[in-house]
């Protein structure tokens, strides 16, 4: 029966004193990765293709009022408009976290 390489018995020799996390990374803080888009790129016809995140405006329209959201959720969970209720609600205090604005359908 052959010896395979992944049984066979190898000495690891440890050398602690040259381990560390400052000889792997060689850096001592984490760097920011940018996300904002500083430059615009623009189509054939003069619209930007990408937007940055911080001159975006987001507004989201609810389907109904908050209230019913709220009932909506409490319902049976085999019906789907309890899972689009609890949906719903999540984007609410997505919005409320970011800032977005928030539309009423009966304001």
């Amino acid at each position: 029966m052959p010896i395979f390489p992944e049984r066979e018995s190898t000495k690891i020799e440890e050398r602690p004193e040259e381990v560390s996390p400052l000889t792997i990374e060689r850096k001592e803080v984490v760097t920011p990765v940018p996300t904002q888009f500083t430059k615009q790129i623009k189509d054939d016809k003069g619209k930007p293709l990408i937007s940055s995140p911080a001159t975006s405006k987001v507004s989201i329209q609810l389907p109904v009022n908050p209230a019913q959201l709220i009932t909506q959720s409490k319902g049976s969970v085999s019906d789907s408009i309890t899972w689009l209720a609890t949906f719903w609600l999540r984007m609410i205090k997505k919005a409320l976290y970011f800032g977005w604005k928030i539309l009423n359908p009966n304001s």
